[in-house]
């Protein structure tokens, strides 16, 4: 029976879920883009320019300052949740104790950063398969050929535009490091815009594309059974 509650509940209610869902996944995952994540790679260059002489200490010091000064206000509010009752200066350091690389403090963060990135991304990719389930309840569901239709294209259309939207922030982001504030714009824009074009293919598809049954031609009306 909780089998059956749950699934009724996605088929009627699946946009609750993946649109927060997905803005959350998607503020998160542009927060520790690589843009973010390289000012604490970057530290360990300029430590090791400083360690062959091209700069001074105080010139470390001061571009190091710099590097976190710009991740702890582009994290913001996140900063506590990232990084604990520590700062991330104080976090992220040099190792004094012997037996370790001196940056292997910085390489650690940097790969926790990156790999709570990737959970955000798997995240999103998650709830994309259950807006795609979800879709395909609603196939199966009605009997009215055009209904089904509308929903395939709209599916379609929804899901198509955020991946390619997904893609060029990506690319945006590589070598852009953003604030919070932007990341959660730029994470409901794309599902905005994602959810309205599918909205919008669903219209024109009822005005001018309803001689073309797409659900039979694709075999999806077969498949959501």
């Amino acid at each position: 029976m909780k089998g059956f509650w749950a699934l009724s509940w996605l088929l009627h209610n699946a946009n609750y879920l993946t649109i927060p869902g997905s803005i959350a996944m998607g503020a998160s995952g542009n927060l520790l883009s690589p843009g973010n994540v390289n000012l604490i790679n970057d530290i360990s260059d300029h430590y090791a320019d400083y360690k062959t002489g091209k700069t001074s200490k105080g010139q470390y010091d001061a571009r190091r300052k710099k590097a976190l000064d710009k991740l702890r206000k582009n994290i913001g509010p996140m900063e506590k949740l990232l990084f604990g009752k520590h700062t991330p200066h104080q976090t992220i350091r040099i190792a004094r104790a012997g037996g370790i690389p001196a940056t292997a403090h910085i390489s650690q963060q940097a790969d926790r950063l990156k790999h709570l990135a990737a959970m955000s991304k798997h995240g999103g990719i998650i709830l994309m398969g259950v807006g795609l389930t979800a879709a395909c309840m609603e196939i199966a569901s009605t009997t009215d050929s055009q209904e089904k239709n509308e929903i395939f294209v709209e599916t379609i259309t929804s899901t198509s535009v955020g991946l390619l939207a997904g893609r060029v922030i990506g690319v945006f982001l590589l070598s852009n490091p953003i604030g919070w504030g932007m990341a959660i714009v730029l994470a409901v824009g794309s599902v905005a815009v994602s959810y309205g074009l599918g909205v919008g293919a669903g219209i024109l598809y009822d005005r001018f594309g309803k001689k073309i049954d797409l659900v039979e031609g694709t075999g999806i009306d077969r498949i959501c059974q």
